[in-house]
């Protein structure tokens, strides 16, 4: 019998209630039985029938909180490509480092990315198997398609992408609009697609493909609401690019989530919260949600080649900032 075999058994006759309960119990056995190593919970999940043990499934699954709204999400990157813009100041990554823009290449998505060769098809089958393995359902599934500005790829590039995520969502490969109507009966069902984009790449055309291609929630880089810091980070977009964005985006029924960045150059934590006020306060903005991601030197980054008196905030700094935000 394997040490996973052991604690399995035990597990079966103790009915712990709490994660603390099983823990206690592994080592118990792997004291008794002088295991070199405790068998990790995706080894016992491995060998509980989920469906005759609900709950103790339930307590060995791996990151609990990642599927704890009830729907597994599943981030996939696109190709490395250029931005139709250019570079912005503080931007790493792309063709030229070899990742994603935007990104660095060494986050988790983008690794997995880069080890499926940006193919949508292999990284959406990798991220389910891996959710089964840790105990975690995949009938309701959200795509997070990230890379950059998704939207200024070629149709023919986008369609091909999602339609290979579909495929493995569905068991098959179809034409994406069939691919859409037949994910509805599939067991690994797309119940939320997320799209990222610029503001300047949300036009009346764009906005109408994204929601044909099913998109039910589109990002977009936001960054601050001040158009002398955008011009002197080469970020190409107006404030009135943000508000047309939102409205198109809104109207079109899709949920619209702003990326800001706290501490941009030229920027303090005065004006940081009086941009966060206006989010709130003006008709046009609103977002439905926030990503926040403070300003810093990232190596490969036109800034970082050349920072002159910019200095990232510090810790503290940055978390009063956000906590100014959440009183709000």
């Amino acid at each position: 019998m394997t040490e996973a075999e052991l604690v399995v058994n035990r597990l079966l006759t103790k009915k712990p209630k709490t994660r603390q309960e099983i823990q206690l119990i592994k080592l118990e056995v792997a004291k008794e039985h002088k295991f070199d190593m405790v068998p990790p919970n995706n080894q016992l999940l491995a060998r509980i029938d989920a469906s005759k043990e609900p709950e103790l499934a339930k307590l060995l699954r791996v990151k609990p909180m990642r599927t704890s709204a009830g729907v597994t999400p599943i981030a996939i990157m696109t190709s490395p490509a250029a931005c139709p813009h250019g570079t912005c100041t503080y931007c790493p990554g792309g063709p030229t480092n070899e990742s994603p823009q935007s990104y660095t290449g060494h986050e988790p998505a983008a690794r997995r990315g880069r080890r499926h060769n940006y193919n949508s098809k292999s990284q959406v089958n990798a991220r389910i198997e891996q959710y089964i393995r840790n105990g975690h359902p995949t009938d309701k599934i959200e795509i997070i398609i990230m890379g950059g500005t998704f939207t200024a790829r070629t149709t023919d590039y986008q369609d091909e992408f999602l339609t290979g995520a579909f495929e493995t969502l569905n068991g098959e490969r179809l034409p994406l609009e069939e691919a859409l109507h037949h994910n509805g009966s599939a067991k690994h069902k797309c119940v939320a697609l997320t799209m990222e984009t610029r503001p300047t790449e949300c036009n009346p055309w764009t906005v109408f493909q994204m929601r044909k291609q099913g998109a039910t929630r589109v990002e977009i880089g936001v960054q601050c609401l001040d158009d002398g810091i955008h011009d002197k980070l080469n970020r190409q977009q107006k404030v009135e690019d943000v508000i047309k964005a939102t409205k198109a985006l809104k109207e079109a029924g899709l949920k619209v989530v702003y990326h800001m960045m706290p501490g941009l150059p030229g920027m303090t934590p005065e004006t940081d919260v009086r941009d966060f006020k206006r989010l709130f306060e003006e008709e046009d903005f609103q977002p439905d949600m926030l990503k926040l991601y403070p300003t810093l030197l990232v190596k490969g980054s036109p800034l970082s080649r050349n920072p002159g008196d910019f200095v990232p905030y510090d810790t503290e700094t940055a978390a009063n900032v956000v906590a100014d935000l959440k009183e709000m």
